[in-house]
């Protein structure tokens, strides 16, 4: 009778156990699911999205990702760019979107001419994307590394923007020919027109000149005299362009 007893003592002991156990490995189970984050890239419908901590990352101009960069739709779908293009977009979030495309190309406009700290010597490279990588990530550079900076932007928003190599006028001779002088800048079609984008020459204009009837340098237009004060351009073949 005592074994009876002793034996119906531990099987209701091991069932109150087990009673009490069960709801303490449910909420450990769901602890521990509730506080997991995923980190990474998923693939849904072939298309590709990224989580952060659990978040599904949207609506981004650059976001870097391991060693490549991106863009990322307002639904999070990824488009893997180039470093170039990336960065330009890192950038733009950097400094806050506007609320229209246009206020944001000022901004970005501004940031080139004035955050990117002229440095001539920074060297010859072979494209517009090498400039552009080497402003954003040294924030200094020539009048190739500031036009390629705006460019670069200024493509992700989505213009129709060009990196113009050619001359600028930079005097005039004893017999009135005018001297030219290597230099770079962005063009920009806007409903058919061309307008011109100098970052560097609105960079002197902010730290050399205080001559506030100067051009800003900002969306100005082809002119072959020099009018607001601004640059007269010619081509890399050396043809005045207005």
């Amino acid at each position: 009778m005592k074994k009876l007893r002793k034996l119906s003592f531990l099987l209701l002991f091991a069932a109150m156990v087990t009673l009490c156990a069960a709801p303490a490995i449910t909420s450990q189970a769901a602890t521990s699911t509730s506080t997991t984050k995923k980190t990474g890239i998923v693939k849904k419908n072939g298309k590709k999205y990224y989580y952060k901590n659990g978040k599904l990352i949207k609506n981004k101009l650059g976001y870097k990702i391991g060693s490549s960069y991106y863009k990322i739709s307002k639904k999070g779908v990824l488009t893997k760019v180039s470093k170039a293009a990336g960065l330009a977009g890192i950038q733009l979030e950097s400094i806050g979107r506007a609320s229209s495309n246009s206020k944001t190309l000022k901004k970005a406009f501004t940031w080139c001419s004035t955050k990117i700290t002229y440095n001539g010597s920074c060297g010859t490279m072979s494209s517009a994307s090498k400039y552009a990588i080497w402003g954003f990530t040294k924030k200094n550079g020539n009048c190739n590394v500031m036009a390629a900076c705006f460019y670069q932007m200024a493509k992700v928003l989505g213009y129709n923007a060009k990196f113009v190599k050619g001359y600028l006028v930079a005097g005039y001779d004893s017999n009135g020919e005018p001297v030219l002088t290597y230099h770079a800048w962005v063009t920009i079609k806007i409903s058919g027109k061309t307008y011109v984008y100098d970052p560097t020459f609105a960079y002197g204009k902010h730290t050399i000149s205080n001559d506030t009837s100067a051009h800003s340098g900002y969306k100005m237009t082809y002119t072959k005299t020099g009018k607001k004060q601004q640059p007269i351009y010619y081509s890399s073949k050396k043809k005045l362009l207005t």
